[in-house]
């Protein structure tokens, strides 16, 4: 029995690992693409796309393995006047959207099942997951759906999720979390 070099072996689990897929919208995601490289043409954010880049989200998102990331919809802009979109998109400085993005991270990969089930197991409370930032987000069950709540008490509802990206999970939101207005 010969033995194979570590890095042989770890070139060939590389290869041989399985490849998750995913479709919503007519945007096609993969677990061998990183999270921008999944989300980068998707019309549903491609206003909020910008801010991403600005706040490297990118780097954020590959800093560690198996990470859950809650990425805002287009649709959370228009919740803002004319004037605060204008101002979050093109003003914000990049330290403070580094920040706020760092409170969409989630270590590990967390799925809609495990959440319900943890909320469930609960007895129907809300249960907290901390964020690669300083804080923690709410999970909790409202109209059978799941909404996450951040320290300000911003609520957003979990639109689509489960898909997969390079290193871990990503889902959708309808709302901006971690940002006063």
């Amino acid at each position: 029995m010969s033995l194979i070099p570590f890095a042989t072996y770890a070139q060939q689990l590389e290869k041989d690992q399985m490849v998750v897929e995913g479709e919503w919208k007519g945007s096609h995601f993969s677990s061998n693409k990183t999270l921008m490289e999944n989300i980068k043409t998707m019309e549903e954010i491609s206003q909020i796309l910008s801010v991403f880049e600005k706040g490297e989200l990118e780097a954020l998102g590959v800093s560690k393995e198996n990470l859950t990331v809650f990425v805002p919809l287009d649709v959370a802009l228009e919740k803002m006047s004319r004037k605060e979109r204008k101002a979050f998109l093109e003003s914000t400085p990049k330290s403070e959207l580094k920040a706020m993005w760092e409170e969409y991270i989630v270590p590990g990969r967390l799925d809609e099942y495990a959440i319900i089930r943890n909320i469930e197991n609960q007895g129907g409370q809300s249960i907290l997951v901390r964020t690669l930032g300083k804080n923690q987000l709410e999970f909790f069950l409202k109209n059978g759906e799941v909404y996450l709540r951040d320290v300000y008490g911003n609520e957003a509802k979990w639109v689509k999720g489960d898909f997969y990206h390079k290193h871990g999970f990503f889902h959708f939101i309808d709302s901006l979390l971690f940002y006063e207005k």
